[in-house]
């Protein structure tokens, strides 16, 4: 596949996605904060110890999800759910997992200063926020509405 090829995702297509992340890693920390709960019998408190141990847990195995998923699916599980995949810049390729890593250290990187590495998504000709630029990535739309009939044939 081409450069010329892709379709990419845009800026609000990924914010929803991240949106759809986001809601699903919240459910699985309020799941584990309730399973807490039940075995211990003890409530963590807003600003805990116990509390911030568990969303620090979270992050770190949300991060580490991302970079599995990132490098095996294309994508998270609100990429995928909008139709998008994560692949290599240059051949429209998957990625593995170095490169799957390298982005999401990107990622946080370029969300430090006020979010502008991701808001780059916005005016960049090919959607590429700064840690998609850096680790050579690109998010595309993979729709099969936006495909011609040949490609739909030969099952691309």
């Amino acid at each position: 596949m081409s450069a010329a090829g892709f379709q990419y995702a845009g800026m609000w297509r990924r914010f929803g996605a991240l949106l759809i992340d986001i809601f699903l890693a919240a459910m699985l920390l309020a799941c584990a904060v309730l399973a807490w709960t039940a075995w211990s019998g003890d409530m963590p408190g807003w600003g805990s110890r116990t509390l911030n141990s568990a969303i620090a847990v979270a992050v770190v195995i949300a991060l580490l999800l991302m970079i599995l998923l990132d490098a095996r699916l294309q994508g998270t599980p609100g990429l995928l759910l909008l139709d998008c995949r994560l692949v290599d810049a240059r051949t429209g390729h998957a990625i593995g997992l170095g490169t799957s890593g390298k982005r999401t250290v990107y990622l946080l990187l370029a969300a430090l200063p006020l979010l502008v590495g991701l808001l780059w998504i916005g005016w960049d000709p090919h959607k590429q926020g700064l840690h998609d630029k850096l680790a050579g990535t690109v998010v595309i739309r993979e729709d099969y509405a936006l495909s011609s009939l040949q490609e739909l044939a030969r099952g691309s």
